[in-house]
């Protein structure tokens, strides 16, 4: 009896483990529905400026020749300044979405952002990014970081951040530049964050935007 009651319990489990591993998938194909073209990415995109009432192009050329996915010079009221940068959209940034966040990937991004950034001579952010996280989550630092973190990181060194959709309830949406929210739904723009690193050599130096 006990052996039929061993047998039942273990049965149980594994079904119980199929049922979440199918309810997990299903509950990752719908996160990432929308972040599975560059299309739908880019409408992601569209939508949040557009609500936000940010002025913005699509597809403008840079300097150097290359073409950034947005660049947002918009006014903001409560800082009485222009704010510019640009966006560079990839789909399938999402962390439930499978290998949604290689590292390799995202360094190939980083590299991209970067040169757009230096071309601009304005942070350009990557996205978007869809996240469990809050903004501070998303910028933790340690001996042991996730591949969006070590972007955030590091990428805000050569002027490159994340723009953010959460599913946090508190800010469903922000950017991260340099270990600190570069804007966010609740604050608005951070006026410490709207600068371009211009370091030499070792030592900081920030210049305003």
């Amino acid at each position: 009896m006990a052996m039929l009651d061993l047998e039942e319990v273990l049965r149980e489990a594994r079904e119980q483990a199929e049922l979440y591993k199918a309810s997990r998938k299903h509950k990752q194909e719908i996160f990432a529905a929308d972040y599975k073209t560059e299309a739908g990415a880019t409408l992601l995109i569209r939508q949040f400026l557009n609500r936000e009432q940010w002025s913005f192009e699509e597809q403008v050329s840079t300097p150097d020749g290359n073409r950034i996915d947005f660049l947002v010079d918009t006014f903001d009221n409560r800082l009485g300044k222009y704010v510019m940068f640009g966006i560079e959209c990839k789909r399938q940034i999402s962390e439930h979405y499978e290998h949604g966040c290689n590292a390799t990937v995202l360094a190939d991004y980083l590299e991209q952002a970067a040169a757009y950034s230096r071309s601009l001579g304005v942070p350009v952010f990557i996205g978007p990014v869809q996240t469990n996280r809050s903004p501070s989550s998303a910028y933790l630092g340690g001996p042991h970081v996730d591949s969006l973190r070590a972007l955030n990181i590091f990428g805000g060194r050569f002027n490159v951040g994340t723009m953010n959709f959460s599913n946090n309830q508190h800010t469903p949406e922000f950017f991260i530049l340099r270990g600190a929210t570069f804007w966010d739904t609740i604050n608005g723009f951070n006026p410490k964050r709207l600068n371009m690193v211009t370091s030499t050599g070792s030592k900081k130096q920030r210049t305003d935007l």
